[in-house]
Formats: C-alpha cells, sequence, structure tokens
C-alpha cells in the first residue's frame, strides 16, 4: 500500500508539472492594425491613418495609428479615435448623418505562431450634431458586429465596440483634449480537434500505470483473503 501510495503521489507530481508547462504553452500572441475609409481622407503626419466628415468648416475626425498594435490571449483594444473640430465662428449647429457620414473600418490580424494574417472588416455611421457649446455624437454600427477567422490553430472572434464619443473640441491627433473612440475585444481559441494533442496522450499513459498497480493489488488481497 505505501508503494501505492508513493506511485500515485509521484504520478501527480508529474501531472501537474505537466499541465502547468501545457497552460504556459497556451499563450496565444498576435498583432493588428487598422485601415480606415471614409469620404475625405487625409493624413497628418507619418503616423496616422485618418478619414474626416465635412459639414460647412465643422470637422469630425476618426484617426489610427498605422503601427500594429501587438496583444497576447484575449483582450480589449482601441481600435480608432475621434476628433471634434470647429473652424466656424457662425454659432449654428453641425449636423452629421446618412450615407456622407458612412466609414469603413477594417482590421488587419496576424497570428505570430504561424505567421498567417487576415481581416476583418466593420461599417458605422456617425450622427448627431454639435455647437459651440453641446456635443451629441452618436454612432451606429451597420451589418454584424462579431466576426470570426482561423488563423494557424487559432480562431480569432472580435466583436466591435463600445463606441465612445468625443467629449469636446480637439485637432487630431495632437490635441489636448481627450478624444473619442471606437473599441474592440478580441477572443482568441485554439482550434478544436478530435484528434489528441501529445501532451493528453503523455498524461494518459502516465495515469494508467497507477490504475493498473492499484487493480493488482486489490487482486492479490482477494486472494490473500480467500486463501
Amino acid at each position: 500500500m505505501k508503494r501505492l501510495l508513493f506511485v500515485l503521489g509521484t504520478t501527480v507530481l508529474v501531472l501537474s508539472s505537466l499541465a502547468a508547462a501545457t497552460g504556459h504553452a497556451d499563450m496565444i500572441q498576435w498583432s493588428a492594425s487598422t485601415t480606415l475609409v471614409g469620404p475625405y481622407a487625409q493624413e497628418s503626419g507619418t503616423s496616422q491613418n485618418v478619414t474626416s466628415f465635412q459639414t460647412g468648416q465643422a470637422w469630425l475626425t476618426i484617426g489610427s495609428s498605422w503601427q500594429p498594435t501587438t496583444g497576447t490571449n484575449s483582450q480589449s483594444l482601441i481600435l480608432a479615435n475621434i476628433w471634434a473640430n470647429d473652424q466656424s465662428d457662425n454659432g449654428l449647429t453641425k449636423t452629421f448623418g446618412g450615407s456622407q457620414a458612412n466609414y469603413s473600418l477594417s482590421l488587419d490580424l496576424r497570428d505570430i505562431a504561424s505567421g498567417a494574417s487576415g481581416t476583418l472588416t466593420f461599417q458605422g455611421q456617425l450622427g448627431g450634431s454639435f455647437d459651440g457649446g453641446t456635443m451629441g455624437i452618436t454612432n451606429a454600427f451597420l451589418g454584424s458586429t462579431t466576426q470570426s477567422l482561423t488563423l494557424g490553430k487559432n480562431v480569432y472572434t472580435v466583436t466591435i465596440g463600445p463606441f465612445v464619443p468625443p467629449p469636446g473640441w480637439g485637432d487630431p491627433p495632437y490635441s489636448q483634449e481627450p478624444p473619442g473612440s471606437i473599441s474592440a475585444s478580441i477572443s482568441v481559441q485554439p482550434v478544436t480537434s478530435a484528434t489528441p494533442e501529445p501532451s493528453s496522450l503523455l498524461l494518459a499513459c502516465l495515469a494508467v500505470p497507477p490504475l493498473g498497480l492499484a487493480r493488482w493489488l486489490r487482486r492479490r488481497k482477494s486472494v490473500a483473503n480467500h486463501a
């Protein structure tokens, strides 16, 4: 019995170590960048990808960095920032909306382990109004807000949102006024497979000897009792 307990204890330690190693191996790394398409395309500096919406001398601008963002496993990230800029002094209310306020926001994902990459594209429409003292910017996502693609051995599921309106005036991209934002959550899961992975097979093999030993000891004890 002492021998059985020793073997079982050793097996538990080995299985725990392998489980920890397997969990560490499940770190999934990726990179992401965004591309914007809107009615007024312009570039501010060398690090900004910008599209704007104009009503008179008022501008609503969405901007994102050209530089990719890196991440690990599932997390949320800001896809784009939003600024409002009014260059007119006429005091009139500036209104945005309709098809002229549509935009396209593409998220380019790359699975670092496999090098595989793909693109998910989301549509939206800005609306609302603002004047010299009131901000009322709105956003409506058009079409599906959740999309998925498989890159390498992982499935990436992206849900766009939430939208945070700009709280005040500001010029992109270096305004002192905090910008609004459009965010997205990225969920990453390994591709499920019916074939056991080598680590799972190894764990199963390590579990078999203690079970066999326990059965043999029970049989031996039973024979001794009958004798």
